[in-house]
């Protein structure tokens, strides 16, 4: 929650709190991005530098919005995070009067996604982000981790952008008030869900009888003692459950996310690859790992493709001395091989490699 030194008795006069009702009322002022414009904010801060991306900036700034839903009981709940494979906002529910979608149209005509609370990543001092980081966002109608508020679904920006358009013509400069409710409903529970060897069929029994009673947010524990094999056949699970109620994110501390164990196979070829990730073959327990660095070369001035330079066995202990600075790794290991195995690379690549795909041979 906020710290308590950030609640103010006093609210700045463009917002008033309701804390019986849970409600919050603020000015908003007019952007006018255009009928057609692209919109990426419902409404941001009022200094956001992406204002001409946004139907409204808010009269008030973020920190006192802030303020004001943490005096009408809105509980904080959990931003996305890449860097953490999150990629579906936690909160709770809310309300917006008047209605989103009067405000704004879906140009796709997909799920009308809920609107959820997570109050945005915040510093140790309570304070959001957006208060001071652009684009100050307050609603980002992509998943802004900065957000105050955001739709409940993973809705990354570069998918997102041009979506949205304003639903009618509002003229710049003028004034609105947007009111927010919170019914009072909770977050997603979360659930922790333990794969091990063998277990795979209970395990997944046990996540569809809990999903059966709302929306449940899945910390999933894949063991070491899984084969590479396993871990496939679960995420390929996992990735027919992931959904907007099942949500399925983030890894435990030294694991992987359940996607790295499903990475598209054109990538086997070299040639199919935007970039050159590190390779690193596992022979079995007990034999070091095999690296391979794949290199560029563009030296050929009438080159349309680069020349691939291939390294084999090359030394983990070099690595990034040349150049090769890549933050991701292709895992080839047969499908007995253990988890452990995978999992023991972390001490051998450097730490800006986070991104794992595995693949079972």
């Amino acid at each position: 929650m906020i710290a308590a030194s950030f609640l103010a008795p006093l609210l700045a006069a463009a917002v008033s709190v309701d804390p019986k009702a849970h409600s919050v009322s603020f000015e908003v002022v007019s952007k006018d991005p255009g009928r057609t414009a692209p919109v990426e904010f419902l409404v941001a801060g009022p200094d956001s530098d992406h204002d001409y991306e946004s139907l409204f900036v808010s009269s008030c700034t973020v920190k006192e919005l802030a303020e004001a839903f943490a005096k009408a009981g809105f509980p904080m709940g959990e931003p996305t995070d890449c860097s953490k494979a999150k990629f579906w906002p936690i909160g709770v529910e809310v309300e917006i009067v008047p209605d989103v979608w009067s405000l704004i149209s879906d140009t796709r005509n997909e799920r009308k996604a809920p609107i959820v609370y997570t109050g945005g990543k915040c510093g140790a001092d309570g304070v959001p982000d957006a208060h001071t980081n652009m684009p100050q966002a307050i609603f980002a109608l992509y998943d802004c981790p900065q957000s105050l508020f955001q739709f409940d679904d993973a809705l990354g920006q570069s998918d997102t952008y041009g979506r949205f358009i304003p639903a009618a013509v509002i003229p710049e400069g003028e004034k609105r008030t947007l009111t927010v409710r919170w019914k009072g409903g909770a977050a997603p529970e979360k659930v922790e869900l333990a794969f091990k060897s063998g277990n795979m069929a209970d395990a997944l029994k046990s996540l569809k009888e809990k999903a059966a009673s709302g929306t449940i947010a899945v910390d999933v524990d894949f063991s070491a003692d899984l084969t590479v094999g396993e871990a496939k056949q679960i995420a390929a699970a996992l990735a027919v459950i992931d959904s907007p109620s099942v949500k399925v994110d983030g890894f435990r501390p030294g694991q992987l996310f359940y996607r790295s164990f499903l990475p598209l196979e054109k990538w086997r070829d070299r040639t199919e690859r935007l970039t050159q990730p590190y390779e690193v073959r596992l022979k079995g327990e007990g034999e070091k790992p095999a690296l391979t660095i794949v290199k560029e070369d563009w030296s050929a001035t009438d080159a349309l493709d680069p020349k691939l330079v291939i390294v084999e066995n090359a030394s983990f202990a070099d690595l990034g001395k040349e150049g090769d600075l890549t933050d991701t790794v292709l895992v080839f290991a047969d499908n007995s091989t253990k988890l452990s195995e995978v999992y023991a690379l972390r001490k051998l690549l450097p730490g800006r490699v986070v991104n794992f795909y595995v693949y079972g041979e």
